[in-house]
């Protein structure tokens, strides 16, 4: 479950990353006046935050997902060919 966590974290923050480093250097480019730096900062910041707001409602609507979906499939029975290996071992000894 932890690892699933991570995997989820990992992409959208590197997607987020990319979105952000990205507006963040064509704001550096296109901005040279002071002011307008810091309207870009501020737009930046607004955008970090809501990112981080739909990032935890995905999160949280997959997680849901995959509760709901490991409660629809009938539980998993050992298969036939994993109980007649174990009985040829048995059998072998």
């Amino acid at each position: 479950m932890a690892d699933d966590k991570k995997g989820i974290n990992a992409l959208a923050t590197g997607v987020a990353g990319a979105v952000i480093g990205a507006a963040a250097t064509a704001a550096a480019i296109a901005l040279s006046d002071e002011k307008n730096r810091k309207k870009a900062e501020k737009v930046l910041s607004d955008m970090q935050l809501e990112g981080n707001r739909i990032f935890k409602e995905i999160s949280k609507m997959a997680l849901e997902l995959r509760d709901r979906s490991l409660k629809a499939l009938p539980e998993v029975k050992k298969s036939p060919k994993k109980k007649a290996a174990k009985r040829k071992s048995s059998i072998n000894k």
